[in-house]
């Protein structure tokens, strides 16, 4: 039976949206993004002026979920995370993209097109998720009591183990 962060590890390198969560003067908001692993956390892409993104910048945190969505209801299993969150843009576009973890990672080549795309979007902006805390679905409480019930991770081991998969 895979440990806590062994299920959390295998969430994150097998799904590629999150559902972030932030709030800001209206109240709170979800918005779902593409990821891509970074050492202790994620990136996503954004339009500068999405709700999400404004949130970011002001408040620096964010919350977010990725989830099996195809598990049967018994098997339902996610990874909810509480983050510190920051806007990229510019040159550090390059600075983040280059330290995606093995199964995102592009040759140079591709790395340079990926920059110059982003460059050619002025609104277009990476938002860096930086895992402070990060928790698995308690299954057991699920299947024996019906409650909805989280074990925190040890999120350092989850990006230790994605780190060391070289899986695309």
């Amino acid at each position: 039976m895979p440990s806590p962060e062994q299920r959390a590890a295998g969430i994150l390198a097998a799904e590629r949206f999150v559902v972030i969560g932030t709030a800001d003067a209206e109240g709170p908001w979800t918005a779902a993004a593409q990821y891509r692993l970074l050492p202790g956390g994620l990136y996503v892409e954004s339009d500068r002026e999405s709700r999400h993104a404004r949130a970011i910048v002001s408040a620096g945190v964010a919350s977010g979920v990725v989830y099996d969505s195809s598990a049967d209801v018994s098997d339902a299993d996610g990874v909810q995370f509480a983050f510190r969150a920051r806007e990229v843009g510019g040159a550090a576009v390059h600075d983040v993209l280059s330290a995606r973890l093995p199964r995102d990672a592009v040759d140079a080549s591709g790395l340079a097109a990926e920059v110059a795309a982003i460059a050619g979007i002025p609104r277009k902006r990476l938002y860096v998720l930086e895992v402070e805390r990060a928790y698995v679905f308690d299954r057991d409480a699920w299947r024996s009591r019906g409650t909805d019930a989280r074990i925190e991770v040890d999120a350092a081991l989850v990006w230790g183990l994605l780190a060391a998969s070289t899986a695309p």
